[in-house]
């Protein structure tokens, strides 16, 4: 294609083509509960990944392609994480009166979390064959009650999984360097080693 294309259909692959997008996150509130969650897929991909404020979660780049990772450098930490994609059956509404429902989320878990999903696993059997009614006590403190079910999962209009091993995909060295040179990057000093007890965070698309 050239600078530029014709009519609405190429107008919508263009955008499919071009969209980069936020990566919608799966997240609750300390004392927040859902209710019928569903993990997609059978097992994580495990990563480790910097969080720039006002930018989102970055794969860590260290010791890819021989390249030194400038969030590490830059003093950021790398969190374990380990990566899911999850129904979320909570709706809301959002800025432009939309309500949404059983929207297709990354599920990042550090590996306390993580430890307590794999026990209900070897309970209860594969990840896509329960529901999973979840709350956050507090800071790396989660119940789950697992139920064993024979529903299909069923994504909504426009769903879809993401496609973890190209979303989580690593940038360049330059890439990140960019990133860290503007204004709006910070450090993130956290000194747990999983994201277990991570706050709400603005940004992140609901």
């Amino acid at each position: 294609m050239g600078w530029f294309s014709k009519g609405f259909d190429d107008a919508e692959a263009q955008v499919a083509a071009t969209s980069t997008g936020w990566v919608r996150d799966f997240f609750m509130k300390n004392g927040e509960k859902a209710e019928g969650v569903r993990i997609i897929d059978d097992d994580t991909v495990n990563i480790r990944a910097h969080f720039v404020k006002g930018k989102g979660w970055f794969t860590c780049i260290q010791g890819v392609d021989d390249e030194a990772c400038p969030l590490c450098e830059a003093g950021n930490k790398a969190q374990n994480q380990f990566v899911l994609n999850v129904i979320d059956p909570r709706e809301y509404t959002d800025k432009n009166n939309n309500t949404h429902k059983n929207q297709v989320k990354l599920w990042r878990v550090g590996i306390t979390l993580l430890r307590l999903l794999n026990k209900r696993r070897n309970t209860y059997g594969p990840y896509p064959t329960l529901k999973l009614d979840i709350e956050k006590m507090g800071a790396g403190a989660w119940d789950i009650v697992a139920e064993k079910t024979d529903e299909e999962i069923k994504f909504a209009e426009g769903e879809e999984p993401y496609i973890r091993e190209e979303v989580l995909a690593p940038k360049s060295r330059k890439e990140l360097l960019a990133i860290i040179n503007n204004d709006s990057f910070s450090s993130n000093n956290n000194d747990d080693d999983d994201d277990d007890d991570d706050e709400d965070i603005s940004w992140r698309k609901v």
